[in-house]
């Protein structure tokens, strides 16, 4: 055991194991009065873009409380993923039409592809070791032709800080522009951005640094790409665009 293990300290590649097993119902225990979708950005996002999914996922959604509303609202299928088996359990009795799975947000037991997925001030927590994969997951879960919601920290620069909930512990928040994760890779384009405060208002204009936040809608398309000298036919490309391969093989 390492001094750091013996005092209590955690290592950095344990960090999600922390919040599977302990942080996460400890945050669900201090939020859970106060979880409501009154005033809630995220879904006013979906109404300013005016999206009406037929199907809804939320990572590290507690317990399921604003899927659980889309679903209301749509009549959607409404699954919600949340590390904590406290919040999983309570979403499971609150909300017993919407799907409540117990998983980390890297390795999430769903098949399929959901129109619209919800990522809200959670990616913070993710250890750096898992960071891509969990891009991965959420990725895997966003159908072609949806949208991706992100909330988050937005500071001008990449930022960690030291996890105020359990000092001295070596747990992190790790802030940063998590919607450029996606917006990079050329396959998802931004449809609206607000920035604000943390826990004021939004948009609102001269936020200090270390309090912005930003919330994105992005939208997924395979196909974002303009073809040249490719000789083939459309079907061909799309095929291409879909996991084939087009004759000739090889990118250049």
């Amino acid at each position: 055991m390492t001094g750091d293990r013996a005092a209590g300290r955690v290592d950095a590649t344990e960090q999600d194991e922390v919040f599977l097993v302990s942080e996460g119902d400890r945050w669900f225990a201090r939020n859970v009065d106060h979880l409501s979708v009154h005033d809630d950005a995220v879904v006013r996002l979906v109404d300013l873009c005016g999206l009406r999914p037929r199907s809804v996922c939320e990572l590290g959604a507690a317990n399921g409380y604003r899927v659980a509303e889309l679903q209301r609202r749509f009549g959607c299928r409404a699954v919600a993923v949340d590390a904590s088996a406290a919040a999983v359990a309570a979403g499971r009795r609150a909300f017993p039409s919407i799907e409540v799975v117990h998983a980390r947000i890297n390795a999430v037991p769903l098949d399929g592809a959901f129109e619209l997925v919800i990522v809200n001030f959670v990616l913070h927590w993710v250890q750096r070791s898992h960071l891509m994969a969990a891009a991965a997951e959420i990725d895997r879960l966003v159908v072609d032709g949806g949208h991706l919601v992100i909330g988050d920290f937005l500071p001008s620069t990449n930022t960690m800080v030291p996890y105020h909930h359990l000092p001295g512990s070596g747990v992190w928040t790790f802030k940063q522009d998590y919607a450029r994760l996606f917006t990079a890779s050329g396959l998802y384009q931004a449809v609206l951005t607000l920035v604000g405060a943390h826990g004021g208002a939004l948009p609102a204009s001269d936020t200090a640094d270390a309090e912005r936040v930003g919330y994105a809608v992005l939208h997924k398309s395979l196909g974002a790409y303009t073809v040249r000298g490719s000789g083939l036919p459309e079907d061909r490309v799309a095929e291409a665009v879909d996991g084939g391969v087009a004759a000739g093989g090889e990118g250049r």
